[in-house]
């Protein structure tokens, strides 16, 4: 079921686990979250657009919940994903127009600086992700 409005549209989904790597021995389970959709590359990459989502594949997530003793970790996607020229895009709708700095810290997908709940869109490499 898709809920769409003037300010938000979120598709009501199954969560997803979410991995520091590949699910499996010696993974860390960093948080959990609800998938939005397949993240979709540039479309000034043209041709190349099918070689990321093959390579580099990103899902759009959203509500996360970061296991407690996380908060404190890395948000590697930022510079993996979001600073590429494949999903450089999607800075400005997920982080820029909603006010919020880059997002260093696994914390600030949901939480505000005073530590409120939030509920941002970001991203995360597809296959580190495992259902629930």
């Amino acid at each position: 079921m898709i809920v769409c409005g003037a300010a938000f549209c979120f598709c009501f989904s199954p969560r997803v686990r979410l991995w520091d790597r590949h699910p499996g021995p010696g993974a860390k389970q960093l948080a959990n979250a609800a998938v939005f959709r397949a993240a979709p590359p540039s479309a000034g990459l043209q041709a190349l657009g099918d070689l990321v989502t093959k390579h580099m594949p990103a899902m759009e997530l959203y509500d996360a919940d970061v296991n407690s003793e996380c908060l404190d970790d890395d948000y590697a996607a930022m510079e993996l994903l979001y600073y590429t020229d494949a999903y450089e895009h999607l800075l400005a709708p997920h982080f820029i127009a909603k006010g919020v700095y880059h997002p260093k810290k696994l914390r600030q997908l949901c939480m505000d600086p005073g530590g409120k709940h939030r509920r941002l869109v970001f991203l995360w490499n597809a296959r580190f992700m495992s259902v629930m």
